[in-house]
Order: structure tokens, then sequence, then C-alpha cells
């Protein structure tokens, strides 16, 4: 029996187990996918082959000033070993996460292997934060932004929020009042710490986890006692991520100021119809979005009680389905039937 399934590479990096999350939503809608992703949670960072490739990538940073060369030999290793099951295939899609963890060639050498139109980059990032991917670009036939403020779609840069998983969802018990997972960034510990003092005064139960860049013992003179602070080499995998959020009756998200896209965290709260308190001012614009199920957070941390006392409205099924992978997927593909997916600026 011939296989119909419509072939796909994925293609992200670094990536904390996410890949294989994505991995299994494909298959669940029918593709035939390569997973090129090498991440495995018990090695931290990236392990340099032979002391002689450390060497010369730092003789071309430091000598030659080559910025990618690190980059390049990543990428090199990277279609070394998976070679055998690319070279000779034609692929029906290549879907890409933050293509500039790729380098120039190894775009090139899957966009020869990638039927036209097929080849396709989400950036869930703001672009400015990483100006590499602008030159990558004209390997892809569409490219995502979340970041209503990156759109051009004369440049080919097309709106798209982030998504929710919809294989495997699931119910936990409720073992946390709120929760909260990112790295120690200046520009918002402060509304995090403000947030963890109020959370005490009220009893409330906290799972926030706060993974700093080093020295550790430095950061724990900011945080209060009920704010878990790590090392960031112990940063959580996706999957172990979304566990927590299944147990946690509200969800927080603190923007990083450069941001206007929401987050993944956004969409974990729509899928499993939990609260969400967010820093995000723009997701009043979007059609999921209620006052009752969504909580702007400024100078506002009184309010917060009165907002936990009011009742869950759902969603529009038809709204909620949206936001959906298997939704997503159709759409960034451009596969029919499918909603399209818009930022605030595009409505």
């Amino acid at each position: 029996m011939m296989d119909t399934r419509k072939k796909i590479l994925l293609g992200i990096s670094i990536n904390h187990g996410i890949s294989k999350l994505i991995e299994q939503n494909l298959i669940y809608c029918g593709f035939d996918v390569l997973n090129i992703d090498t991440y495995k949670k018990e090695e931290k960072g990236f392990k340099y082959p032979s002391l002689l490739s450390r060497l010369e990538v730092k003789f071309r940073q430091i000598f030659l000033r080559d910025k990618q060369a690190k980059l390049n030999l990543q990428s090199k290793l990277l279609q070394k070993k998976f070679e055998d099951q690319i070279k000779n295939q034609k692929f029906d899609y290549a879907l890409f996460f933050l293509a500039q963890n790729f380098s120039l060639d190894f775009i090139h050498y899957i966009r020869q292997r990638v039927s036209k139109g097929g080849m396709v980059n989400y950036q869930w990032d703001g672009m400015s934060r990483y100006p590499l991917i602008y030159e990558r670009l004209k390997f892809f036939d569409r490219a995502f932004v979340f970041d209503s403020d990156d759109v051009d779609v004369e440049n080919n840069l097309l709106p798209t929020t982030s998504f929710y998983f919809d294989y495997e969802i699931y119910e936990s018990p409720i073992e946390y009042d709120f929760y909260f997972l990112g790295t120690h960034i200046d520009d918002r510990y402060h509304k995090i710490i403000e947030f963890a003092n109020f959370a005490d005064e009220q009893g409330w139960k906290l799972n926030f986890q706060i993974f700093c860049p080093k020295e550790i013992e430095r950061y724990r003179t900011l945080y209060p006692s009920n704010i878990a602070l790590f090392d960031s080499s112990a940063t959580k995998s996706y999957p172990e991520n979304l566990q927590i959020s299944r147990r946690s009756k509200v969800l927080v998200d603190f923007v990083i100021s450069t941001h206007k896209g929401l987050s993944l965290r956004t969409f974990e709260a729509l899928s499993h119809d939990k609260k969400l308190i967010t820093t995000n001012k723009e997701i009043m614009k979007y059609d999921f979005y209620h006052p009752n199920n969504i909580f702007v957070l400024n100078d506002n941390l009184d309010e917060i009680p009165d907002f936990l006392n009011k009742e869950y409205v759902h969603v529009d099924k038809k709204i909620k389905e949206k936001y959906a992978f298997s939704n997503w997927i159709k759409y960034v593909l451009d596969i029919h039937p499918h909603q399209k997916i818009n930022l605030p600026a595009s409505f």
C-alpha cells in the first residue's frame, strides 16, 4: 500500500523538548515527519566534536571576525548526522522555527529538497532581536511572525500567533494557585517580585521558577522566598512545563518589554480553560479575550482577588479551534480548509 502522507522536515534549535511535541502533533495531523532535532535533556549546550574543531572556530571568531563560525559548524554537523535521511528525499514541506539558528548553507541545502511553496519559517521571537534572520528569508516561500510590528506582507512577513497542542489534552489535579516559569530579565523582575509579595500576603500558593544566567547566589537577594531560583542549565523541558501548567489554577505571564506577540503560556491557558494573568496589554485586542478570563496586570494587584472570584467564560468553540495546532499547521502551510490567524494590526 502506497504511503500518501505528506512529508515534512521539522527544524528547531534550542527548544527544550518542544520539537518532540510538535512532531507528535504533526503525526497526529497525518504527516510523515523527519525531525532534525538533536535535543537531549541530559546534555547541557553544544559539544565540539574535537579540540581541533573548537580551535578552528575560535580562530575564525577572533582573527577572521566570523560571528557565524560556531553556527556554521553546528549546521555542518547537523547535515552530516541526517544526510542519509535527507539527501535522496523530496519533502512536501519544511517547517523551521527561528531559522537564524541554522547556517545559510544548511537552509539552502534543505531548500533544494523541498517542493515549491512548501518552505516555511515561524519567528516566535521579535525580528529585531535576531537580525541574522533577514538574510535567510530569501530561501522561504512564507515567513510568519508573532509580533504585529514585524508584519510586512509585501516582503512576505505574514501574521500568526503561536498555538496550543490539541493532541492528548487532559486535565490534572490542581496543586498550585499560580504558575510562572521564566529567565531572569532586568526589565521585568520588579513586577515578578511585587506579585510574589502580594501573593504571600494573600496566602496564595505559588509555583514561580526563575532561571538565572550566572552567579545564582547574587539573585537570591533580589527575589522573595516563595520564588524558586535555578541555574539556567537546569531549565525544565517544555513537556515538564506543560505538566505543571495543568496542575495550576491560574497561569501568569510576565512579558519581555520588546515583545507584543503572545507567549505559549497564553495558549496553554486557552486550551485548558484556565485563567491567565499577563503584563501584555496587547492581549485585549484578540478575539478570545474576556475580562473574566484574562487579567492585564499593571499597577492593579489589589484587583486580582475580584478577578479570581469571577466565573470563567468559555471561549466560542470555533475561536478556540483557530489557535489549535491542527488549524495552525494548515494555515502556515496553506492547506485548505483552515481558519486564517491574524494579529491585531492585520484586523
